[in-house]
């Protein structure tokens, strides 16, 4: 048991190492880089030399004391920031599913929409070519390769059109609405603490990757807003966050759609095993086993009466 403990610290220990510490720790070398050289000579390497070896011709710095003291400071700022680009990774999950009921939220859902519109009505024009190029005087494999061009670049937007501001909004939104429709599932979240209870570890642990690498995603779109933060001292960070970004976005989309097939393939695999703990007889159609599920469910809800007395006056 010691050593199962042992192991399991040492594995949580690199995770944080590899996942806060390092990158942590580049940011802050970043920073004071960023600090010491500015806006006016940002590629002035001379000078980040020359001040590298002012400081080590510095007697204080050789002192043990000091030495550990300046190594401890370093470590803190970099597991501090590490721990912002955390919660800011947390923050940023959310706003991924954040729903189209205030601003920002409906503009991007409006600007998402208005993308899609138009990328349909070129589909559509493309699509009609394609079928009559004589009439519209286009090459027939032209037009059957700008076909496939409007095709993928609609597929990048979505199978349908967006309802949530993200495209990861919708992915997730799509499983809901298909554990609903397919497997009678009316309240996925509230389904499943009890599904994942009788899941098979092979995939409980393939879910716990996909989460963790959707997680990843987040806090790498994290460190791209920190690193676009020091634009303000050092003006090429202004090309480097948005290039970490850009990198997270699609990243993030794989994610969740990995995360996504594997929550609507527990749904599919392991329904009648949750109606089964549960003590429901499974219907051949899995929609009526799901139906019965989430009705036996529901939070129970105590009887309103009219005659029922008020709780009292907490104020004197």
């Amino acid at each position: 048991m010691t050593a199962f403990l042992a192991q399991i610290g040492t594995k949580l220990a690199e995770r944080w190492v590899n996942a806060l510490l390092l990158p942590g720790l580049l940011w802050t070398a970043l920073l004071a880089i960023a600090l010491h050289l500015g806006q006016g000579q940002p590629f002035a390497a001379g000078r980040l030399g020359a001040w590298l070896d002012q400081l080590a011709s510095r007697p204080a710095v050789h002192a043990p004391g000091t030495v550990a003291l300046a190594v401890g400071a370093v470590l803190l700022t970099a597991a501090g920031v590490g721990l912002l680009a955390g919660a800011l990774g947390g923050l940023i999950e959310r706003l991924w599913v954040l729903p189209a009921d205030m601003p920002p939220a409906v503009w991007l859902l409006h600007r998402r929409r208005q993308r899609w519109d138009r990328a349909t009505h070129r589909l559509k024009t493309a699509l009609l070519q394609a079928a009559q190029p004589a009439r519209h005087d286009v090459d027939p494999h032209l037009a059957a390769v700008r076909v496939r061009a409007c095709q993928r670049r609609r597929a990048r937007l979505g199978p349908a059109r967006p309802a949530w501001p993200t495209w990861v909004g919708d992915r997730f939104a799509r499983t809901a609405t298909r554990a609903a429709e397919v497997n009678g599932l009316h309240d996925l979240t509230l389904v499943w603490p009890r599904l994942w209870a009788v899941l098979p570890g092979e995939l409980r642990a393939d879910i716990t990757a996909a989460r963790t690498a959707y997680a990843a995603t987040a806090r790498l779109a994290a460190w791209g807003l920190l690193y676009t933060v020091l634009a303000a001292a050092w003006w090429p960070a202004a090309l480097l966050g948005p290039a970490i970004l850009t990198t997270a976005v699609p990243r993030a989309r794989a994610a969740a759609d990995v995360l996504a097939d594997l929550i609507e393939t527990a749904a599919d695999v392991h329904i009648t095993d949750l109606a089964d703990r549960l003590g429901i007889p499974a219907a051949p159609p899995t929609a009526d086993t799901g139906h019965a599920i989430s009705a036996r469910l529901l939070p129970v809800r105590p009887p309103f009466s009219a005659n029922q007395p008020l709780p009292p006056d907490p104020l004197p």
